[in-house]
């Protein structure tokens, strides 16, 4: 178990990037970003998706201080004109591992949808259907609490329903202490999430129910879908109405 937790800790917002090589030589000596895309685009390095979906790509430049309530929608687009990234490196970024950035947005539709039962009363009562990228600096993307809240309200009910606290699994402290050690902000927010899967597993085991009444071994288990998620490489920043909003970091 802790060899697992491990390996998965070192994964986490570190994707493969298998194709970065072959996406950087296809936009040398470019200087627009609409033409370094749209060459991408021909090369078959964006999954479909990500090629339609206007105001799709929004890079983080504000610094982590000031409110990180960025628009992820270029307002400045006609509606019929294809999503940007902000700049060459983003476009890289969103095009050098395409099984990858698809498998993310796959893995953070399917957590929207699992997780819906957690969600915040103030969230549109929408089914997520859209994907949306940010590419943000790994060391200076963060989240606030109420991007966090599914993830949250699980964890507390599971610590709840188990009468036990998320420090109470050494996996989690292994997890912890390899992303303390590499200096990485987000450690406590991931280890939750390992805290919940771990919590979740424990209370399938046990045949345990939700206040609900309905047993966890019956539903299925978003804190496994967001392990995945954070295995890809990428992270889930937030989900709004039917958009879920997901980070790459940048190079």
């Amino acid at each position: 178990m802790l060899h697992e937790w491990t390996d998965f800790a070192r994964r986490v917002l570190l994707p493969g990037r298998p194709r970065l090589p072959e996406a950087r030589t296809v936009v040398i000596g470019m200087t627009d970003v609409r033409e370094a895309w749209e060459a991408l685009i021909a090369r078959g390095l964006v999954p479909g998706p990500e090629r339609e979906a206007r105001g799709a790509f929004r890079e983080l430049a504000a610094p982590v201080e000031e409110p990180r309530w960025q628009p992820f929608r270029d307002d400045r687009a006609e509606a019929n004109e294809p999503a940007l990234p902000e700049s060459i490196d983003a476009a890289v970024v969103l095009a050098c591992d395409p099984r990858g950035i698809a498998q993310a947005g796959s893995l953070a539709l399917a957590f929207a949808a699992q997780s819906a039962a957690w969600e915040a009363p103030s969230e549109a009562r929408v089914a997520a259907t859209r994907v949306a990228w940010k590419v943000v600096a790994a060391e200076r993307w963060f989240q606030h609490y109420l991007d966090r809240y599914r993830m949250t309200m699980i964890l507390q009910e599971l610590m709840r329903v188990l009468d036990a606290r998320s420090t109470d699994f050494l996996s989690v402290r292994e997890v912890r202490a390899v992303l303390d050690v590499t200096g990485k902000g987000y450690a406590l927010r991931v280890a939750d999430d390992v805290a919940a899967c771990v919590l979740w597993r424990e209370a399938a085991a046990r045949d345990l129910q939700r206040p609900d009444g309905t047993p966890y071994r019956e539903l299925p288990d978003p804190t496994a879908t967001m392990i995945e998620l954070w295995s890809t490489g990428y992270a889930l920043d937030h989900i709004r109405g039917d958009t879920v909003v997901l980070v790459a970091p940048a190079l």
